[in-house]
């Protein structure tokens, strides 16, 4: 009985394997231990798993690698959008600064009071920018995510600090422009309101001044420059303004009187037609009269006066060599 316990150990603990081939008819008899065929099929389990993990990171490292591609023409993209963006940034840096400078150049030729000279924090004067990270843009590895990632930030944040200045530079240089155009405007008010052009063509026979009256010989002053030309020759306005007279005066007959702002008016005496009422708008050159010998006048002629503030002044300094 213990000879057959013995026998059924042993032979759970070994596998006979039995090969007949088919020409012999011979059995081939293979034994093989039991402990054997397990680490066998853990060896083979073992195998098998690490196969699959393999397999599993080879299709990672693929995918990781076509991943990688993509971003590097996306990076590469991404570079050369960005510097498209600064040279637009550059091109805008330099015509705003074409700008000011040519609004400074107009402050100059106005006399106007010049503001303290800024520095531009983008003047092409000054040192150029260094890259981020101390690194040239022409080094940056494009198969490097990370550095890529921060010189792209760095270059947006400088971006983003010199379209600010630009956008600060833009405001100032409008605002000086504003003020610019509002002085240049009241300017040309006052030029188109300054009675600078003699209103007939002819030549001066009494001057501004005191002298004698030719009707009563007393010394007093005249108020303005007596101009002899052929009657009927027209009279035209030296300037914008307002009629606010125009009618007989005593002493003057006929006599237009324009109200040209800025404290500025004047009169045309001695007409012999009126061709405006008063009330009505006239522009430099407009027919406002006829030369005439109407009033205590010597003979034709057009007494032109000017007044500045109530004063009479003499019309000569606002002379100008141009002639209607």
């Amino acid at each position: 009985m213990a000879k057959n316990s013995k026998r059924t150990w042993w032979r759970e603990r070994f596998i006979t394997v039995m090969v007949v081939p088919e020409r012999t008819r011979r059995v081939h008899r293979v034994v093989v231990p039991f402990f054997a065929l397990k680490l066998g099929m853990v060896l083979m389990t073992l195998l098998g798993v690490f196969f699959a993990v393999t397999a599993v990171d080879y299709v990672h490292v693929l995918r990781r690698t076509a991943e990688n591609k993509r971003l590097k023409g996306e990076n590469f993209k991404l570079r050369r959008e960005v510097q498209l963006i600064k040279n637009k940034v550059d091109a805008m840096e330099s015509t705003v600064e074409r700008v000011r400078n040519y609004a400074k150049k107009l402050q100059v030729l106005t006399g106007q009071e010049a503001g303290k000279g800024s520095t531009l924090p983008w003047s092409r004067s000054k040192t150029p920018r260094k890259p981020a990270n101390n690194q040239s843009s022409s080094l940056i590895d494009p198969s490097n995510p990370k550095l890529l990632k921060t010189t792209l930030v760095a270059s947006d944040e400088s971006l983003e600090d010199r379209v600010k200045s630009i956008r600060e530079e833009s405001l100032s240089t409008e605002l000086l422009l504003s003020q610019l155009e509002v002085y240049l405007l009241a300017q040309s008010q006052l030029v188109a309101a300054t009675p600078s052009l003699l209103p007939i063509n002819g030549w001066i026979s009494s001057q501004f001044g005191y002298r004698r009256h030719p009707y009563d010989g007393s010394y007093r002053l005249h108020a303005g420059v007596d101009i002899v030309a052929e009657p009927g020759t027209p009279v035209r306005a030296p300037a914008d303004g307002k009629v606010i007279y125009s009618g007989e005066r005593s002493g003057y007959g006929k006599v237009v009187v324009i109200d040209h702002g800025y404290g500025i008016r004047t009169l045309f005496a001695h007409n012999s037609k009126l061709f405006t009422t008063s009330g009505k708008y006239v522009k430099r050159g407009d027919t406002v009269s006829e030369v005439g010998n109407t009033g205590r006048s010597t003979g034709p002629h057009l007494h032109y006066e000017i007044r500045k503030n109530g004063k009479p002044v003499n019309p000569i300094t606002f002379f100008s060599t141009t002639r209607f």
